[in-house]
């Protein structure tokens, strides 16, 4: 059992995390809309943000700036609509996609869905018990479903924290190490370089940098959880 001082430290910072995957979740999962820049806006964002600028510095900082100013832009429905476009152009189609949201696109030479890659992913779901939406007709390893999975992930550790399963707790953290060093930051910023030669760049350039960020300062704190003395 892990000391109480130790396992309060834990639980902010666990249910911090589950709260942020599930951003993240929201904001590649779906075209936004006026609901979505209304999350963006609430203060508990503002606040997740902030705390973890206590490990990063400015970075998380300019990310609660940056979730703030689009909220603000968000008032204006042609803002809307210019970031809708950006999502389709970025993302889903019907013209060439500017970065491909699925991770067997970077690992094969080709470009290719439904590759060794996406059955790696979809084998970790299986032993986790996480069936996407979509299954068996979607690619598993899209950005949106991998972040579904970690939120999924986040929350057990939290739950395991709670109920005083240590041995759970450790072994979920395990399989999101893995899964954010081995999957999500291997494509990620492959992603990103793609974005960044697009003419038209709105709010998902930024949003995957700030992602990026998170999921390095996140893969520093689980790495500092697992080193626990219990």
């Amino acid at each position: 059992m892990l000391p109480q001082e130790t396992k309060e430290t834990f639980e902010v910072i666990l249910a911090n995390r589950n709260f942020l995957y599930t951003l993240f979740y929201k904001t590649f999962g779906r075209e936004p809309d006026a609901a979505y820049l209304d999350i963006l806006g609430n203060e508990a964002v503002s606040d997740a943000f902030t705390l973890l600028s206590q490990e990063s510095g400015d970075t998380m900082s300019k990310a609660a700036a940056f979730a703030a100013a689009a909220y603000n832009s968000g008032k204006d429905s042609a803002y809307i609509h210019d970031l809708g476009h950006e999502y389709m152009r970025m993302f889903i189609g019907p013209e060439k996609l500017v970065a491909p949201p699925w991770e067997s696109v970077y690992r094969s030479k080709e470009g290719l869905l439904f590759q060794e890659s996406t059955l790696t992913v979809r084998e970790i779901y299986r032993k986790e018990g996480y069936l996407p939406e979509g299954y068996p007709k979607v690619p598993d390893d899209s950005l949106a479903l991998e972040l579904n999975f970690m939120c999924r992930m986040a929350a057990r550790s939290l739950e395991a924290l709670q109920n005083d399963q240590t041995e759970e707790l450790m072994r979920t953290l395990a399989v999101q190490e893995s899964f954010i060093r081995v999957h999500l930051l291997y494509f990620v910023p492959k992603m990103l370089e793609r974005m960044e030669s697009a003419v038209f760049r709105l709010f998902y350039p930024q949003m995957t940098k700030i992602l990026i960020a998170f999921l390095e300062l996140d893969l520093e704190l689980v790495q500092d959880m697992m080193k626990a003395e219990v």
